[in-house]
């Protein structure tokens, strides 16, 4: 499955959080710093918000990439974003802090948790 299929889950109207879809998520927001992939969707774009948000202390570069890519596509876009509280209550993201450790290890390089 390609890069874009990582991210098909949130456009689910409530996306199912699995292991494998949290597994998918993260190597999606690595690849997308990797590769400086602009978010493709609105809720892309919130999760690239969000992420940044959590990687801020540690990986301050890739926060700010997913930031600013995230304020690009509302901007381009016109869309408003999300409150983190949506982005949780819409089931985008579901464990802050698990999401927060599973991008570092894999930022760092771990590749198994």
């Amino acid at each position: 499955m390609g890069d874009a299929g990582n991210w098909e889950y949130l456009h689910a109207t409530a996306p199912v959080r699995t292991r494998e879809s949290e597994a998918m998520l993260v190597a999606s927001l690595v690849a997308a710093v990797a590769q400086q992939r602009a978010p493709k969707s609105d809720r892309e774009a919130d999760v690239y918000r969000f992420a940044a948000q959590l990687l801020q202390s540690r990986y301050q570069q890739a926060a700010d990439f997913l930031d600013a890519a995230a304020r690009r596509f509302y901007a381009e876009e016109n869309v408003q974003p999300r409150s983190f509280a949506r982005v949780l209550g819409d089931g985008l993201v579901a464990e802050p802090s698990r999401l927060r450790n599973l991008l570092e290890r894999q930022m760092a390089g771990v590749t198994s948790w």
